[in-house]
């Protein structure tokens, strides 16, 4: 009984934490204020799909996997970057929603965007990063069976992934820069960073076709052998 009542205690504290940090942040920032709320939703959103993935019964083997793809993902973003914009990383997170599930495509995403950001310097943008590369890798898993079987689907979820990536980033750029939100300056950035929003597109498609038939075979092999992967099975 006492431990319950100290477990709710430390939740209700916990919460109330979080609320002061919050409001604290958005009379803090002011006029960037809802930066910084849209960033605390999705910091709030990623620890509810870890808290849930914590608890599930996952095995040592899915959260190996797991990892090993997070790790390919980080050291993909890394390598390539002296190429501005032309990184495998969100190929690879869509991969591993395609095969992996939903859920494990959302962490390996969000993951990838918070332990790189180690290298890239950690910022204001990162909770946006885990939430659109996550919702990447989530999407991904709920229709990975018609990515595998459709190769130019997947070539356009690739480029559709790239644009929203470039997309949402530039609404966050808008909004800490502060002064409210407006078309034109949204439109002026999206048009400035029009070079890199095209390169997200193509370099997801060209990934994609380099590493979707190693991963199916790998992916497969692997689901034989030690039943890994909710997505691995033919369609």
């Amino acid at each position: 009984m006492g431990g319950r009542l100290m477990n709710r205690a430390l939740r209700v504290a916990l919460f109330a934490g979080c609320m002061a940090l919050i409001a604290g942040g958005c009379l803090l920032f002011g006029d960037r204020s809802v930066s910084w709320l849209i960033g605390s939703a999705g910091i709030a959103v990623c620890g509810l799909f870890f808290a849930r993935f914590e608890k599930k019964d996952t095995s040592a083997g899915e959260i190996a996997l797991a990892a090993v793809m997070t790790a390919l993902s980080v050291t993909g973003r890394i390598i390539f970057a002296p190429l501005p914009a032309f990184k495998p990383c969100a190929a690879v997170i869509i991969l591993a929603g395609i095969y992996l599930g939903a859920e494990q495509g959302f962490l390996i995403g969000a993951l990838t965007a918070l332990i790189s950001n180690f290298f890239f310097t950690q910022g204001i943008w990162t909770p946006f990063q885990m939430m659109i590369w996550g919702l990447i890798g989530l999407l991904a898993g709920l229709i990975g069976k018609r990515l595998k079987k459709n190769r130019l689907m997947l070539c356009i979820f690739g480029a559709l992934a790239g644009l929203c990536y470039s997309l949402f980033m530039d609404i966050c750029s808008v909004i800490w820069l502060g002064g409210g939100f407006t078309p034109e300056r949204f439109l002026g950035l999206t048009l400035t960073s029009a070079w890199f929003t095209v390169s997200y597109m193509v370099s997801n498609c060209v990934f994609l076709l380099i590493f979707i038939k190693p991963a199916e075979r790998i992916f497969e092999r692997l689901h034989a052998k030690f039943g890994i992967g909710a997505g691995t099975r033919r369609a």
